[in-house]
């Protein structure tokens, strides 16, 4: 390689994604830059504004969960129309009530500038700032690592990476560079317009959707976006008879208003940010070219139906950044390839129940509108749990249980509980896990043994369960060891365990 300036990671892309990988990065203590084609951060729109449980999740443990909640709506109140008539309201809070072992229920709304906004500022406690205007124009790579091409402010200069990233959406450029196939279709007679404008006339206490026989759920529907002060509007689109498809103007969602709610009193105006789109279904054929990774809509695409792209998306995130460290600490290559086994098939089984409930909602017939209207009170799809609560790796290759002492096995969700340490301190199960270390918990009324504490890279904690909460999460029969991962999955469980079971167990991630 080059004597170029080096890093450990290069993140190309700082949408939510890149940021949530670079947080996950810095935090662990590893040299990372993430760089952005646009020269400026984006302060409007409303794509990617849904935010679900299992995403909640992790940004609880990078740190930004309150943040994230203050700006964003929780369970927003949906109605659903035809016309000017309402066919019903449903209350998503009624179907997703939190609880112990899942503080986050149902679905926050809030725009994906303003996530993107609270991790910026995240990123920039961990010392690292997003350096805008910088496009990777190219990249070569061997055994040590990956030389990068970039384009900033007119020049072209090189960067030395031990990885390179690519989050940089579904017109991934470090995808093209490495040749990795995008499998999967456009649907090319499907178009929707989307805007972000001021309105009158709509409760703000609700979304709002419309049916259409024509177009089903897709006719309309309105959005309150409260941080901004702003509402989200989109509707499907056909061309006109010249084959010209409808510019997204104010006097276009006017009509479409008009002609498809025909609510009287509302008065929608000019809007401060708009875009057409068309639903895209792709999966990539690998998300991994030697030193060179892929995450989030990089490497999948997905109908906005049930709102999964950008969390699948984060998540594929948190998994790699943890890996990622490990391996720079020394772990075995084979740590790496976990990423793909992992996050692909559930990538696989996202698209195929969205892109099946998209059919169901946007393609006209029946009561689509309320359809969508019950996705946001189940929270499923297609028998898929939109609240990413239930997705786990069992039977992958970074799990083992030791035997049956709890119902809870290796590859699952580690859930929260109130619970209290040893001497008799509060602590909630997610406060423990926080941070880029490994958890293992030690369940049952007596002090961790001196053996397993000091571990490196582990937190041991000697937890206890007044009240059962954890007994019923974890499918507790008596006292159990427990070992999560830094991405709050759990990897290692039994009734005891010693010092030489799990630091065996631990070679695989290098610790």
């Amino acid at each position: 390689m080059s004597n170029a300036p080096a890093t450990d990671v290069l993140v190309v892309g700082a949408g939510p994604v890149g940021l949530a990988l670079a947080i996950g990065l810095a935090r662990a203590g590893v040299d990372c830059r993430i760089i952005e084609r646009d020269p400026e951060f984006r302060t409007a729109g409303v794509r990617g504004k849904g935010v679900n449980p299992r995403t909640l999740e992790v940004f609880d443990d990078l740190g930004v969960v309150e943040q994230i909640l203050d700006r964003g709506v929780l369970n927003l109140k949906v109605r659903a129309y035809e016309g000017d008539r309402l066919l019903q309201e449903v209350d998503p809070a009624v179907g997703n009530p939190a609880a112990p072992d899942r503080p986050y229920a149902g679905m926050l709304l809030l725009a994906q500038h303003q996530t993107e906004d609270v991790l910026r500022g995240q990123l920039s406690e961990h010392g690292a700032e997003v350096e805008t205007g910088t496009e990777l124009v190219g990249y070569t790579q061997d055994a040590d690592g990956v030389l990068a091409t970039l384009r900033q402010e007119g020049r072209t200069l090189q960067l030395r990476a031990r990885y390179l990233v690519g989050c940089d959406g579904g017109r991934s450029t470090v995808r093209k560079l490495a040749g990795i196939p995008f499998l999967g279709e456009t649907w090319e007679e499907e178009r929707f317009i989307m805007a972000s404008m001021d309105l009158d006339g709509l409760s703000p206490d609700h979304m709002h959707i419309w049916n259409h026989p024509r177009f089903g759920a897709g006719a309309m529907t309105i959005v309150p976006m409260r941080q901004d002060d702003k509402w989200a509007l989109h509707a499907a689109v056909e061309p006109d008879e010249h084959g010209e498809l409808p510019a997204p103007t104010l006097d276009t969602f006017r009509r479409l208003f008009a002609e498809r709610a025909g609510l009287p009193g509302v008065r929608l105006h000019e809007p401060i940010w708009s875009t057409v789109w068309r639903p895209t279904v792709r999966l990539v054929e690998r998300y991994r070219d030697g030193r060179v990774l892929l995450a989030g809509d990089a490497a999948h695409c997905q109908s906005a139906a049930g709102g999964q792209g950008m969390n699948t998306g984060i998540q594929d995130a948190h998994n790699l950044a943890w890996k990622l460290a490990a391996l720079l600490r020394g772990a075995p290559s084979a740590l790496l390839d976990s990423y793909q086994e992992e996050r692909m098939p559930i990538a696989r089984a996202s698209l195929a129940a969205t892109s099946a409930h998209h059919k169901a909602a946007f393609s006209g017939g029946g009561d689509a509108a309320g359809l969508l209207a019950e996705q946001f009170r189940t929270m499923a799809v297609q028998g898929t749990d939109l609240t990413g609560l239930s997705l786990g790796y069992r039977g992958g290759p970074l799990g083992r249980d030791l035997d049956g002492a709890t119902g809870i096995r290796a590859g699952d969700r580690a859930p929260d509980a109130p619970c209290t340490t040893a001497d008799g301190t509060p602590v909630r199960l997610f406060d423990l896990f926080r941070g880029p270390h490994f958890t293992l918990l030690l369940f049952g009324d007596r002090p961790a043994p001196a053996e397993l504490t000091g571990l490196p890279g582990i937190r041991t904690a000697a937890v206890r369960d007044p009240d059962g909460h954890a007994a019923r999460g974890y499918g507790l029969r008596g006292d159990a060891v427990v070992l999560v991962r830094p991405d709050g999955y759990v990897s290692l469980t039994g009734a005891a365990a010693d010092r030489a079971v799990i630091a065996e167990h631990l070679r695989a991630y290098g610790l």
